[in-house]
């Protein structure tokens, strides 16, 4: 019996030991980071630029005082909502010189947070010196290293998912008020990193779901939900109408139905690179029976946190390793109480030798061959010196733009990870360049805008490029229209060994057209197309290279599918190239005609009619049926969403001071069900700018807005 008791007492001393090893452990990942920020020049890529720039944003909202405007920051392109608490975190970078790398440190803290909740995590089970040797084999294993060195929140999420399950276990069933509210507060400030963090502690569920059955924890069960859900409920409550949407396109990219193509093994076949091969097969293995020490009725916790994040993980069709890496994160343990102590802290030490290899490279990446599945050994991230002039150009368009536009566009043909959108939009916005406006290719790839962006080389990686390839060749054919309407300006040679290449609109002295008028009784761009079309120019500007204005009139035209009626606009600093105009024939080639400027829009009359509108609507919302569709002081529409009945009524305000367009929801419901008219306030779609912008780089002007007998007017 005594010696049975020693087993389970823990020893001071090799906790004591323990803690200074980790201690250790972190002061080595805090000089490999240093040595990183020091040596690496490149800049953050896709995603990394997004969360710097939201950072970025915060800040100056925050500073400014508009809290309002940081609780509903607007989502960037083709993104969800990101949750507040990483963002609002990095904001503390920018008081670096080196914003990028500053952000990075913070990695570090999470890093620390992961490493105290795993060895906390693994001493209930393993109070040893194994406990140490688990939670090195998982903090060190290259997938971990990757998130540590980038700036995104998924190591946060890992970060915070080690932490909830410590919590969950010392509360032993929610039989401790202390940890089970630390449970709570665990579970807040993980949903505010992420909003996937649920997706981790279905274990949690089912503990929590069985605490409520005795009275003698169901308080702490209540007070843990009350908790979790005050602090994270709100940012989320707000933000309802945008997130589910988002979130399904954005899980759905590059996706593959799990039920296809073997996808139930993707994550296991994947997952041997970022675990390290040893952790990757016998972690895997061990998780089957391990051995704990004590506490063994808890076992089955980790065992579930692991094959629960997995099955989720794989249903949803975007599969990317770091979306399951905070499920895997007891595979260390599972790893040390299964195999004898000294396999386990040989393991260790190889993890911790890929470690250093991961941030020098000395070692290349060797491939073992097997029947299953290829092991990588001595996956590397080293950093690299590398100068991409993403600055110097944005310097250079901001230096020679036309001042007298209200915004410049500037159109970016490629997509790799160091020279792409996002990159250049973060960079802009660290800049603080005005008038500035980089956007990717559209459907008549580059029209409105004053300045090109060719990376000519390498465009970027093959699953990400669609429709590039195509552009930068109508960029290089010499006869072209591309060719007659833009002029190269300046090129740089980036380290990859390819060259950027910026080109700039050239200057006419001459109007495209030589008349005073254009008439054409239809005319086709595509999709879109214009009836009875009437153009009557005025006096051409050859330094704008542009007429100062042209009045313009159509029957009817078709915009992104919606049929508007009696046109009446004047269009000021108005220009089109036509490098197909015969003047002889007097024939126009539209295919090849490109709108190269126009500074502002009087739009003086139109019209939409219900019907119209209502087939606009049916083919821009998927799943959205339109029944009935009334314009009358306000508009009023009902239908069907996906099958299930939904209803709006909203007026149209013109706020000529703000220069916006705003959709404001008086009611609606779904499902028979009244929805609160302050969940619309954040939504973006609901606001149409006026002034120039990315989409529309010129000025509006509305005469007015009616809704009246079924038409929306103007005036």
């Amino acid at each position: 019996m005594n010696e049975f008791a020693q087993i389970l007492r823990p020893s001071r001393k090799v906790l004591v030991l323990s803690l200074l090893g980790l201690a250790a452990f972190l002061a080595l990942e805090a000089l490999l980071m240093r040595r990183y920020t020091r040596v690496d020049t490149r800049p953050p890529s896709w995603d990394q630029s997004v969360q710097l720039e939201i950072a970025l944003d915060y800040r100056r909202d925050l500073a400014a005082g508009r809290a309002s405007d940081a609780w509903f920051l607007p989502p960037k392109p083709g993104m969800p909502p990101f949750p507040p608490a990483y963002g609002l975190l990095l904001r503390g970078a920018y008081d670096s010189p080196d914003p990028a790398h500053a952000a990075l440190w913070y990695n570090w803290l999470y890093l620390a947070a992961l490493a105290v909740s795993l060895f906390g995590m693994a001493w209930r089970f393993l109070p040893d010196s194994r406990a140490l040797a688990g939670t090195i084999l998982f903090c060190a294993a290259p997938g971990i290293q990757g998130l540590y060195t980038t700036q995104l929140a998924d190591l946060s999420v890992v970060a915070c998912v080690a932490a909830a399950y410590w919590a969950l276990l010392e509360c032993e069933g929610f039989s401790y008020w202390p940890s089970s509210l630390a449970f709570g507060a665990a579970f807040a400030v993980g949903m505010l990193h992420k909003w996937s963090f649920f997706s981790y502690l279905l274990p949690a569920y089912m503990i929590g779901a069985r605490a409520l059955a005795h009275r003698s924890a169901r308080w702490r069960v209540l007070a843990s939900a009350a908790l979790a859900l005050g602090l994270s409920a709100p940012w989320y409550a707000s933000h309802i109408l945008l997130l589910p949407s988002r979130l399904v396109q954005a899980s759905s990219d590059f996706g593959v139905p799990f039920w296809k193509g073997g996808a139930w093994l993707v994550y296991l076949r994947d997952a041997a690179g970022p675990l390290g091969p040893i952790l990757w097969g016998l972690g895997f293995v061990g998780l089957l029976a391990p051995q704990y020490t004590r506490r063994r009725e808890y076992g089955w916790v980790l065992a579930y946190w692991v094959l629960s994040s997995y099955v989720f993980w794989t249903i949803v069709p975007n599969r990317q390793i770091r979306f399951l890496l905070p499920g895997l994160a007891p595979l260390g343990l599972a790893f040390a109480a299964s195999w004898p102590a000294r396999l386990c802290w040989a393991a260790a030490a190889f993890q911790l030798l890929a470690l250093i290899n991961f941030f020098f490279g000395w070692i290349p990446t060797l491939t073992l061959p097997t029947y299953l599945v290829d092991l990588p050994f001595f996956v590397s991230g080293p950093p690299v010196a590398e100068k991409w002039p993403i600055a110097d150009i944005l310097r250079r368009v901001a230096a020679e733009r036309d001042p007298s536009r209200p915004l410049t566009n500037v159109t970016l043909v490629a997509n790799d990870a160091d020279f792409n959108g996002p990159t250049f939009h973060w960079e802009q916005s660290l800049l603080g360049l005005k008038g500035v406006s980089v956007r990717g290719v559209n459907r008549r790839l580059c029209e409105l805008s004053e300045f090109v962006i060719l990376k000519d080389g390498r465009l970027g990686p093959e699953g990400v490029i669609g429709g590039l390839p195509e552009a930068a060749e109508e960029i290089r054919n010499p006869a072209g229209w591309f060719a007659a309407i833009f002029a190269e300006d300046a090129r740089w040679p980036l380290p990859d060994g390819s060259t950027a290449v910026l080109y700039r609109l050239r200057r006419f002295a001459r109007p495209p057209w030589p008349r005073r008028s254009l008439d054409f009784s239809e005319a086709d761009f595509g999709d879109d197309g214009i009836d009875g079309l009437s153009v009557r120019f005025g006096p051409w500007s050859p330094e704008r290279s542009a007429w100062d204005y042209a009045d313009l009139r159509a029957a009817r035209a078709r915009v992104r599918g919606l049929v508007v009626s009696g046109i009446g606009a004047r269009l000021y600093g108005f220009s089109f190239a036509a490098p197909g105009f015969n003047e002889r024939g007097n024939r126009f080639d539209f295919d090849g005609a490109r709108a190269t400027r126009l500074d502002r829009v009087e739009i003086q009359s139109l019209s939409v009619s219900a019907e119209d509108l209502k087939a606009f609507l049916a083919k821009r919302v998927p799943g959205l049926v339109v029944d009935s569709l009334t314009l009358d002081g306000d508009a009023r529409a009902s239908g069907r969403y996906r099958g299930r009945p939904v209803s709006l009524e909203a007026a149209l305000e013109l706020d000529r001071a703000a220069r916006v367009l705003r959709v404001r929801v008086v009611s609606a419901s779904y499902m028979g069900t009244p929805l609160p008219s302050f969940l619309f306030r954040p939504v973006k779609e609901l606001t149409v700018s006026l002034a120039a912008n990315p989409e529309t780089p010129f000025d509006i002007d509305l005469a007015g807005l009616t809704l009246k007998n079924g038409l929306l007017t103007v005036p």
